[in-house]
């Protein structure tokens, strides 16, 4: 499938939400929580959220992008996502 950038915050808000409920009552705040904090995900959840960004968006997560202090918040992780679909590969 292919989707713009502007598709990819909706997208990603829309995993977490298909697997409960997110605080904050516009995208706008759900894209701003802390889904670590928030008690969203378990570890083992984190790696099935990457393995399916991976494959929807066609990318590739690197260690670099899990020690971001932006990879935490739901908005974070759909910049990150978008920044690594105009990026090239090496």
């Amino acid at each position: 499938m292919t989707m713009n950038n502007d598709q990819i915050p909706a997208t990603v808000c829309a995993w977490f939400e298909s697997r409960g409920a997110v605080p904050g009552a516009t995208q706008a705040e759900k894209l701003g929580v802390d889904y670590f904090a928030a008690g969203l995900l378990d570890s083992l959840q984190v790696v099935e959220l990457v393995a399916h960004l991976e494959q929807t968006f066609g990318v590739r997560f690197e260690d670099r992008h899990f020690q971001q202090r932006r990879f935490s918040t739901i908005g974070g992780l759909a910049e990150i996502v978008a920044e690594l679909k105009t990026t090239p590969a090496p």
